[in-house]
Parts: C-alpha cells; sequence; structure tokens
C-alpha cells in the first residue's frame, strides 16, 4: 500500500502532464501552428463535471471554458395506430379467401357424387321402353341388355354416363372463377400496406470544456494523436493524478453497486486495450466493457482493487456527486 501512496494524486503537484487522463476517456487534443500550439477539450454528460474539470484545470494553471453543446437527432418509427389498422385489415381480408375456398371446393365436389344419381330417381321408368327398342335393333349374336331392374350398373354402361362428362369440366370452372374472386381481396389487401414513419427530434445536450491553444500542451497532443487518429504513447505510465482527471471525466459507478467504471472514447476503439494494459500496471486490473455492455469503458471490481482506486485518485472534488466518484 506505502508503494501505491507514492503514485497517488496527492503524492505530488499537479502539472500539464495530467491532462492525459483527460485523454484516456473522451478527451481529444488538436494541435495547431504546425504544433507549435496545441488545445485539449472534453465532452461531459453534466454541467457538476465540467465544473469540476475546470476547477481541476485551473489548478494545473491551465484556463478553460464550459460551452452547453445541444445536438440534435431524429428518431424514426411507425405509427401505432397505423401499424394496428393495417393489421387488422390484412386479418379481415385474410379471412375472406380462406371462405372463398372452401366454398369453391364443395361446389367442385358436387357434380362428381349427385349428377350421376340425380337421372336415375325420377326419369327411370321413361328410359325403359327406348333402350328395350335400341337393343332390339342390336345384330344377332348380341345378347341383349334388359334395364328395368333398377340397378345402377347398367346405366353407368350407357352413353348417358358420357352426357355427364362435361358436367365435371363445368364444375372445374368454377374454383377458377373463386380464384379470380380470391385475387381481388388480395388486391385490395395491398392498397393499405401504406407505412407511415413517425419523426421526432431529440435533443441531446453536454457540456463541452476547451482549453485555449498553448504551447506546453503541444508534446501531449504530439504523443497521443497520430494525425487525426488517437493513439496510446507506447511509454504511458498511468498514475494517480491522470486517473484522478479520467475519473472526473468519465468514470461512474455500476448501477447495482459491484464495481467502478472508467469510461473510454467511442471514437478510439484502438486505445482501449492500451488503456487496460496500462490500468493493470498501475495494480488495477480491470474488464474492458463493450457497447453492449454499458461500454465502453474498464470496470474494475472487487474490494481491494476499489481501495486501491480510492487511494489513488484521492479525495473526492468539491460538487461531485458520490455516485461518480469512487470511494472505499
Amino acid at each position: 500500500m506505502g508503494q501505491l501512496s507514492f503514485y497517488s494524486a496527492e503524492a505530488r503537484q499537479p502539472c500539464v502532464g495530467d491532462l492525459a487522463g483527460l485523454l484516456c476517456g473522451p478527451g481529444l487534443a488538436l494541435g495547431f501552428a504546425r504544433g507549435r500550439a496545441a488545445r485539449v477539450s472534453v465532452d461531459l454528460d453534466t454541467p457538476d463535471r465540467a465544473a469540476a474539470v475546470v476547477a481541476a484545470l485551473a489548478e494545473r494553471g491551465v484556463q478553460a471554458r464550459v460551452e452547453l453543446v445541444r445536438t440534435e437527432q431524429t428518431r424514426i418509427g411507425l405509427a401505432e395506430d397505423d401499424t394496428e389498422d393495417d393489421a387488422t385489415e390484412d386479418g379481415s381480408a385474410a379471412d375472406e379467401p380462406a371462405a372463398v375456398d372452401v366454398v369453391a371446393d364443395a361446389a367442385a365436389d358436387e357434380p362428381l357424387d349427385e349428377v350421376p344419381d340425380e337421372p336415375l330417381d325420377e326419369p327411370l321408368d321413361d328410359l325403359v321402353e327406348p333402350l328395350d327398342e335400341l337393343v332390339d335393333d342390336e345384330p344377332d349374336g348380341f345378347a341383349p341388355v334388359v334395364i328395368g331392374s333398377g340397378r345402377r350398373g347398367p346405366v353407368e354402361a350407357e352413353p348417358e354416363s358420357e352426357a355427364a362428362e362435361p358436367e365435371p369440366e363445368a364444375g372445374t370452372a368454377e374454383p377458377e372463377t373463386a380464384d379470380t374472386e380470391t385475387a381481388e381481396p388480395e388486391t385490395a389487401t395491398a392498397e393499405p400496406t401504406e407505412i407511415e414513419i413517425e419523426t421526432e427530434p431529440v435533443v441531446t445536450e453536454s457540456w463541452q470544456v476547451t482549453t485555449a491553444f498553448r504551447t506546453d500542451l503541444a508534446g501531449l497532443a504530439a504523443q497521443w494523436f497520430d494525425g487525426d487518429r488517437k493513439v496510446v504513447p507506447p511509454d504511458f505510465t498511468l498514475d494517480g493524478a491522470a486517473l484522478r482527471l479520467w475519473a472526473l471525466a468519465s468514470g461512474r459507478w455500476v448501477e447495482s453497486g459491484s464495481g467502478y467504471l472508467l469510461g473510454l472514447d467511442p471514437e478510439a476503439p484502438d486505445t482501449h486495450e492500451a488503456l487496460r494494459k496500462a490500468l493493470a500496471t498501475s495494480g488495477l486490473p480491470s474488464t474492458l466493457l463493450t457497447g453492449k455492455a454499458g461500454g465502453p469503458a474498464l470496470r474494475v471490481v472487487g474490494r481491494r482493487r476499489l481501495e486501491r482506486l480510492a487511494e489513488l485518485v484521492g479525495r473526492a472534488p468539491r460538487g461531485v456527486a458520490e455516485r461518480t466518484w469512487p470511494a472505499a
């Protein structure tokens, strides 16, 4: 513990190099005059954080200003009423063709089952004499067929069964008409599929702390930025003073209180793993969280590690909420 206290924020005087803690989080550095000067800026989520960061910069002889930034974004969604209406219309239109199909199937089956039986009930007596006369005209050598017993078998052999064949053809035409009718509800359901999209403007607020262009910040910008890309210096050592500014800018407790999070820059994913290693070198192993798990951030858990973190960053600055500051 004694060695860790040597690296705590209160073990030495604040300096400009401590601003590297802002760059560990969402901070940015911008060079000017061909690298002879630079400035540092950071976006914060609450005005309390902004006031605490400005005070910390003033302790290091760096003046900064705070600016409220409003960002307007458009949220796109579907209209709830229109969606429900479409679902109701689709459901009713889908039921109607089903009923039509059932009727068409019944119409197609009736000629096959009932048509051969109907001629045999009433006109059977009328058909006996003409059929007997036709049988008498047959040449000799053929056995006459006597009809009149009321049996159905001989009737099927007569040409009358051929007359019943066109009727199924007419019956088969009925389902085609039903299919044509079913197409009308389908085209009708395609018309109300127009979806109305609702756009709602969403305004987010942040507080941007920006320093002036200073020559003593040029070296910091050169170490942390390769052109427009943020990088972690290969020899970077994370001490208590830089860690204090990191916690001021983007530190917070996990909602369950089981760990502390140090926020990372979402626009610089290449720095995440390097910062995790730098934090482990200072005696604080952590877990890298992605955006889906509440990150990007480094999570420190465990009683001993949280005590070490609280010792490194020192006492909470004035006005900083307890939910954002590590404590043993």
